[in-house]
Formats: structure tokens, C-alpha cells, sequence
């Protein structure tokens, strides 16, 4: 009688213990997977853009506010209007929809074509994530760009924000996407190997 009283609980939480396993069998952890890059730009899930304050780029040849541009449609009381046809969209730099996955990968690619770490960071052992919005108008111009979260160093922050300016303009937005403008966040891991 001991042993079937035994046995009878070990046997059910084998079978449940089964079960979970092949539940979680099922389960894509791939998506949840953050790959770590150094010295890459990566995707970054940050928080939503209300809760934080974005801090305006400074652009040392212009002195005109890289947040938006003056030629965006406006209604007859002169405010920004997304009913005349405005659309925009926005995704993560590293996004795998298939909508967008070829148009950033070539963004990705121009970026990281000059994209180095900062002089001056790297001899002071900086390291730090910066996130970074930018926003690409339909012809490719880059309409703005805005810290979105501080890396705790101004060196990589203006470092991350320099390298977007300096990387347009972009390719035009393809026709299929059917937007005036499209706003990518990305992410700027910096990291000193040895």
C-alpha cells in the first residue's frame, strides 16, 4: 500500500513535467533572443517614446531643427496635417518584417560602413547603449534625429547621433510602402574588447 502511494504522485508529476516540456517545445524563443553584437548596431525594444523626452541633434552646419522639416503638408491654419495624405510608419532598425527587413538592412549596412567608435571614448573606457530615432522621408532625406536614450556618455551619444546624420541620405522609401516619412529606432551597442 506505501508503494502505490508513492508511486502514484511521482508518476503524475512525470506526466506533467512531460507535458510542460512539450509545451514549451512549441514555444519560438528565437524572437525574444537579443544577439550580442560589439561594436554593431542591434535592435532595441526601448520604452514607449511618450515616457521619455527626446533630446534634439545638433547639426553643426545647419542651424534649421533636425526634429522636422518645414516642407511636411500643412492644413489652411498652417499646423502639420495627416490628412492630406501624410503616412508614416515606425519600426526597430533590426525589425524582421518583411515589409520593411530589405530597406533596413541597407540602411544598417550604410551606417555601419562609418560607423567608429569615438576617439575620445575610447580612451576613456566609455561603454554604453545609445538609442537613437531617426526618421527618413519618402525621397531618403533624413528629416530628424533624436536621442531617445542616453548611454550615460555624451562622447557615444553625439557619437551614435553624428553617424546617422553623416550617413545621409538614405536610399528613397520604396514605392510599395506607401509612406511620407518612415521613423526607425536603433540601437548603438559600444563595447571595448580586448
Amino acid at each position: 500500500m506505501n508503494k502505490k502511494a508513492i508511486l502514484w504522485p511521482v508518476l503524475i508529476s512525470i506526466i506533467i513535467h512531460m507535458t510542460l516540456l512539450g509545451v514549451a517545445g512549441m514555444i519560438n524563443l528565437n524572437d525574444y533572443a537579443k544577439p550580442l553584437d560589439v561594436l554593431s548596431v542591434s535592435i532595441s525594444d526601448p520604452e514607449s517614446e511618450d515616457a521619455r523626452e527626446p533630446v534634439k541633434a545638433k547639426k553643426e552646419d545647419k542651424k534649421e531643427d533636425v526634429k522636422t522639416k518645414p516642407d511636411q503638408p500643412r492644413n489652411e491654419k498652417g499646423n502639420v496635417g495627416k490628412d492630406q495624405g501624410w503616412r508614416e510608419d515606425t519600426t526597430d532598425l533590426g525589425s524582421l518584417d518583411a515589409k520593411y527587413v530589405s530597406y533596413l538592412t541597407r540602411v544598417k549596412n550604410r551606417i555601419l560602413r562609418i560607423w567608429i567608435y569615438p576617439q575620445k571614448a575610447y580612451e576613456n573606457i566609455e561603454e554604453g547603449n545609445v538609442v537613437v530615432k531617426m526618421s527618413i522621408d519618402a525621397n531618403g532625406s533624413l528629416a530628424g534625429v533624436a536621442l531617445l536614450s542616453s548611454s550615460g556618455s555624451q562622447n557615444l551619444d553625439q557619437g551614435a547621433l553624428r553617424v546617422v546624420q553623416d550617413a545621409a541620405p538614405y536610399e528613397p522609401l520604396p514605392a510599395n510602402y506607401d509612406l511620407s516619412r518612415l521613423h526607425i529606432i536603433a540601437s548603438f551597442n559600444y563595447k571595448i574588447t580586448d
